[in-house]
């Protein structure tokens, strides 16, 4: 009989599956790239092992770049292995057990995704072996979950679509450079090195993913730049009840006329306006959230005048309270962590950068400590169910979350199931459900600082889910005066819930908030008008992003799309991928296109990065636009869920490259765009 040959991603991962196939990696079998029993045969990759060939490997012209030769748009690609000592030794050992005799079949054990797909497809391919092959599909690397991925492998020809969506990905990435790159340095490159006085012609990097994402840091900075602050104005009351003797505070609220809703109301806490922050930890706003413009229009408002004017003909009149409505809300614990959410909250509490956490992240799950983190999902798919009272049980064991367990436990029943549809649906699920910890854990004091505050994050999210939702009392009033509205509103929490998990105390209190027990006012009070103050208050321009903020708007990107159709089709489907969006950041960082602050994560522009896409958006604007990226996007996971064929996506692209290269070869000097930036 002869022997299964099983191919990880990186060597650290090669560990997981060497002890469930009862192996021992030695640091002798690291020196020659595999270990070996009588029965199965263990070797590895360093990620990517082989790539796609430049252009000069087509055709030794090519090695000039000239703007004759474009668009290139290869008959049949060529791929070649990654120049490196260390990475052709290790392909060659790889190609040698793929050739075995005795190797009788191979098991694809790389990262479960669509680029550890890939990585395995390029090694088997560019080794020519025609070997049966098995796909090892795993969401955690517990001895448990590798054990299952092997029993349960399935034919290497059931992943095919993933594999032909990876290569189109992968096609779709060579075009976009280096035809895009080479075309604008070709025109473009001088006048751009003249503009920054740089010694020698400017080489401008295009990406499909990246010159989009610089395009929005540059917008923002753009609207930032271009401002005009506003002023809204507005009168708080100050009311003392002639009973009760609460004093309290009331903003006043502006007749509405069905078409509009007011500055001031805008300005005015509105109690019964639905959140985007119900289920954000700390109740502080979700990351992406932080970044729409807070400008105001004060159109249909009223003048500084008119409220000067309003508060002369309210003075000397009394009050009475019109309306006490007190409501207890819940809150439910939010939704799981995907990649890109945790990058987001990692780097507001802790200014982690992006691709640290996810660093870290892979990190964990190598440890075993985490599922897999390369995830878009925020949901757990019903097969994982059954296993959660294990991951609880083993949580149980760590002193750090015994205490949140066992309160778990005092719950009774528990409380997700597969028919739990916030956080358990298997139609929201993509490759990999959302970031859990696993049954194994750790003490945190056994982890460093930066490891242990992100699976720290990852458990008490978990943990969350479990615990009932949080409960508040609300109370809003409304107090009149000469047949004018102010309302006051207050929130309390009532019942902690979830929130246990977390520091209550912390909860921040909005301002427009009143801490006055105004819930013990009786409808037809009176009160008295202690004073009337005219509100003042500065339209502010959108904030910059930080890198946790940007993975979150490259995320969702559909946000950006007007066409309500179009919108819902990519609704799934950003700017890059899980696996990607970090590295992209870094890559504009270190090609100088923008910067990042390294203590406030802040993000800005280079000069570089401004004049790059102010030339982009004068030539073909498309390459900036979110919906052309997300919608590429789409069209890759339609090739993965056979919806539109390899040939069909690779047509269109075609097409596109050769359109738009054209119309960038018409486009005239650009000497006069960089004049306004410095």
């Amino acid at each position: 009989m002869g022997k299964k040959l099983y191919i990880t991603e990186k060597p650290s991962v090669a560990n997981s599956f060497a002890t469930v196939l009862g192996l021992q990696i030695t640091s002798a079998d690291r020196g020659r790239g595999y270990a070996e029993t009588s029965s199965a045969i263990i070797t590895w990759c360093f990620g990517h092992l082989v790539t796609m060939a430049y252009p000069e490997v087509y055709n030794a012209e090519y090695k000039s770049w000239r703007a004759e030769h474009l668009p290139i748009i290869p008959t049949e690609y060529k791929y070649v292995l990654i120049d490196n000592n260390g990475t052709v030794k290790q392909f060659e050992t790889i190609k040698t057990l793929m050739c075995r005799e005795d190797v009788e079949i191979i098991y694809a054990c790389t990262d479960s995704g669509r680029e550890g797909e890939y990585i395995f497809r390029l090694v088997y391919h560019q080794t020519g072996s025609t070997k049966p092959a098995k796909r090892v599909w795993i969401s955690s690397q517990t001895e448990e979950a590798v054990k299952k991925g092997i029993d349960e492998a399935k034919p290497i020809s059931e992943y095919d679509s993933l594999s032909k969506a990876a290569y189109c990905r992968a096609k779709e990435d060579w075009l976009f450079g280096m035809n895009f790159s080479r075309m604008y340095t070709c025109q473009y490159g001088k006048q751009l090195s003249t503009f920054l006085k740089a010694d020698k012609s400017s080489v401008i990097p295009i990406g499909r993913v990246m010159t989009c994402v610089l395009g929005l840091i540059v917008d923002r900075e753009l609207e930032i730049r271009n401002f005009v602050p506003k002023i809204n104005y507005g009168i708080t009351a100050s009311f003392i009840s002639r009973d009760s003797e609460i004093s309290y505070k009331g903003k006043w609220q502006q007749k509405k006329t069905p078409d509009k809703i007011t500055a001031i109301d805008k300005m005015s806490y509105d109690d019964e306006k639905p959140s985007d922050d119900k289920n954000v930890i700390d109740d502080e706003k979700p990351s992406d959230d932080k970044n729409v413009i807070d400008e105001t229009d004060t159109d249909g408002g009223i003048s500084k005048q008119e409220a000067e004017d309003l508060i002369k003909r309210l003075e000397g009149h009394e009050a009475m309270v019109k309306k006490v409505e007190v409501k207890v809300k819940k809150e439910q614990a939010p939704l799981l962590f995907n990649l890109a959410e945790l990058q987001s909250e990692a780097n507001k509490k802790f200014k982690l950068p992006v691709n640290k956490t996810l660093e870290i992240a892979q990190s964990l799950y190598e440890k075993k400590l985490i599922s897999y983190p390369r995830t878009d999902s925020r949901v757990l798919s019903t097969d994982v169910v059954p296993e959660l009272p294990k991951v609880l049980n083993g949580l149980f064991k760590n002193p750090d979350f015994k205490e949140a367990v066992v309160r778990i436990k005092e719950f009774g029943k528990l409380g997700i199931s597969k028919s739990t549809k916030r956080y358990v649906d298997d139609s929201k699920v993509t490759d990999h459900y959302a970031i859990i910890p696993t049954y194994m854990t750790t003490d945190l004091s056994k982890l460093d600082g930066d490891t242990a505050n992100i699976y720290s994050l990852i458990v008490k999210r978990f943990l969350a889910i479990f615990y009932p939702p949080a409960e508040f009392n609300t109370v809003k009033v409304e107090t009149e005066i000469d047949a004018e509205l102010f309302v006051t509103n207050s929130k309390v929490l009532n019942f902690g819930g979830w929130k246990e998990i977390y520091d209550t105390a912390s909860i921040k209190v909005d301002e427009e908030l009143s801490v006055s027990p105004i819930q013990n006012l009786i409808k037809k009070e009176k009160c008295q008008v202690a004073l009337l103050e005219l509100d003042e208050k500065e339209t502010k321009p959108p904030p910059r992003f930080t890198d946790g903020a940007l993975i979150i708007t490259m995320e969702k990107a559909g946000r950006y799309i007007e066409n309500e159709e179009l919108r819902e089709q990519i609704k799934t489907c950003g700017i890059g991928t899980s696996a990607t969006r970090s590295g992209i950041i870094k890559k504009l960082v270190d090609i100088g296109h923008i910067k990042i602050n390294p203590k406030t994560q802040i993000v800005m522009p280079e000069l570089k990065g401004e004049a790059i896409v102010e030339l982009v958006r004068n030539t073909a604007k498309e390459l900036l636009n979110p919906t052309l990226t997300a919608s590429w996007e789409k069209g890759l996971f339609m090739v993965e869920n056979h919806e539109i064929s390899e040939a069909v996506f690779e047509e269109k692209l075609t097409g596109y490259i050769t359109r738009t290269i054209e119309k960038v070869k018409r486009s005239s000097n650009a000497k006069h765009l960089f004049q306004h930036l410095g």
